[in-house]
This record gives structure tokens, C-alpha cells and sequence, in this order.
């Protein structure tokens, strides 16, 4: 149901592309239509480790 909400809803319809990270669910996404990326070494990213618990130590 999330995917059907963040794909069809109204205010969303002009987003040209939507990325996502699986490590296991490939196939439920392929459902949605989500394919394997065409060209991954255009690709970059930063990846910040425990972010989620040095909030957690600030708050």
C-alpha cells in the first residue's frame, strides 16, 4: 500500500524518477515496475554510519 500511495498520488506525478535500496525485495519491487538501475557507475552516494544513533546521543 505505501508504494501504491507514493506512486499514484497527485501531488507526486511529476516526479521523473524514484530510487530505492533493497538488499532481499527485489522482486516486490519489480512489481511497481522498479528495474535494476541502467548505468550504476553514474551513481554516487554518501552514506553518514550511525547517524540514527548519534541523534539519539545529542537529544
Amino acid at each position: 500500500m505505501l508504494m501504491s500511495l507514493m506512486l499514484f498520488h497527485p501531488d507526486l506525478q511529476g516526479i521523473r524518477r524514484y530510487m530505492l535500496a533493497t538488499k532481499d525485495a527485489h522482486g516486490l519491487y519489480a512489481q511497481f515496475g522498479f528495474k535494476a538501475i541502467e548505468h550504476p557507475d553514474m551513481l554516487m552516494g554518501i552514506v553518514i554510519k550511525d547517524i540514527y544513533q548519534n541523534v539519539h546521543e545529542l537529544g
